[in-house]
């Protein structure tokens, strides 16, 4: 059982992960109005990932699945989860640039993806397999939204 409870704990923080991200980008929202519903269109995505990860705890229950052990160790889920709330904390006290914001949101979304983020849960379920499949693709194109932007944004800097 302790095993189980080990992959539930995963699942809980990557979704509080997720919900974090979103926190970020909606801290963006307000600090750069003119992007405003680029970053809240993303952070929805986000609060979507959250929801959709946290429910992959009935399907691990269930049996139809599971987080392979030490795949995402939960040093690593909370190191990157206070390194989130950071940079949200910092949106709100700092003045830094758009620039330097979409910057970081890419670094973020490119670090999902580099690290496989949504190969959290194996299993053969078609169901569970859309899931992931979703999340990965809706990340691959927040990285290239966001990449896109910032490719706009400096070029209206330099």
């Amino acid at each position: 059982m302790a095993l189980v409870l080990d992959q539930l704990r995963i699942l809980g923080m990557m979704a509080a992960h997720e919900a974090a991200v979103g926190d970020l980008y909606r801290a963006y929202a307000e600090v750069f109005p003119r992007r405003r519903e680029f970053f809240l269109q993303i952070a929805a995505q986000e609060g979507e990932h959250a929801r959709a990860i946290a429910g992959l705890v009935d399907r691990v229950r269930a049996g139809r699945g599971h987080v392979p052990q030490g795949r995402f160790p939960s040093e690593s889920v909370l190191a990157s989860l206070d390194q989130v709330e950071e940079r949200t904390r910092d949106a709100t006290r700092k003045r830094f640039s758009l620039a330097e914001a979409l910057a970081a949101a890419l670094e973020l979304e490119e670090g999902m993806l580099e690290q496989r983020c949504f190969e959290v849960v194996e299993g053969d379920s078609p169901e569970l397999v859309e899931v992931l499949r979703k999340l990965e693709t809706d990340t691959r194109e927040h990285r290239e939204a966001i990449r896109e932007a910032l490719r706009g944004e400096r070029g209206l800097t330099e």
